[in-house]
């Protein structure tokens, strides 16, 4: 014969266990959301951090244009965001256009290819005298992409008689 007072212990006894199994399963994956949370308004702060530091380079260092890589050691599928910063130093409105262009690849790949990689607001934009610009560019290398280097000079160019403002080497290189 069956002990009931026996069964009704391990029912509640299981009842129990499996309220404190939800309410742990509950807890942790609050946990991870708030954490995941945390690591995007981080990385806000380093985008932040990163275009004050371009500003401050372009002034510190009196320069046309600052780029705070020109290496980027990338893996193919990837995406990366760089930022430039563009200093009036003239004495009047500079009215510009930034472009890419090819200077060499590696053996095999098509020169123009990192030219559909990036991507930038070509629009012309107006800078007032002795004014500091920050601009993003994305870099998204496809998986197809061939591995090695790949060399690019970054142009600021005057609109409309497409003359140079300034000029920055950049290097791309694509990992396997």
């Amino acid at each position: 014969m069956l002990n009931k007072k026996a069964s009704l212990e391990l029912s509640i006894r299981t009842i129990v266990i499996v309220i404190l199994a939800m309410t742990l399963l509950g807890l942790g994956l609050g946990f991870i959301r708030n954490m995941f949370s945390d690591i995007g308004g981080l990385s806000e702060d380093v985008t932040e951090q990163i275009r004050q530091q371009v500003l401050n380079d372009l002034i510190t260092n009196d320069k046309k244009v600052s780029f705070p890589k020109t290496e980027i050691k990338i893996g193919k599928g990837d995406a990366e965001i760089l930022v430039v910063g563009i200093r009036n130093k003239e004495d009047e409105i500079l009215s510009y256009k930034m472009s890419f262009t090819p200077q060499s690849a590696p053996e095999g790949a098509e020169v123009n290819a990192p030219l559909s990689w990036l991507q930038y607001n070509q629009n012309v934009h107006q800078l007032s005298s002795s004014d500091s610009d920050v601009r993003n560019i994305r870099l998204n290398i496809p998986r197809d992409a061939k591995a090695g280097s790949y060399f690019l000079t970054f142009d600021v160019k005057k609109d409309p008689t497409n003359e140079i403002y300034a000029q920055k080497d950049l290097f791309i290189v694509v990992r396997d």
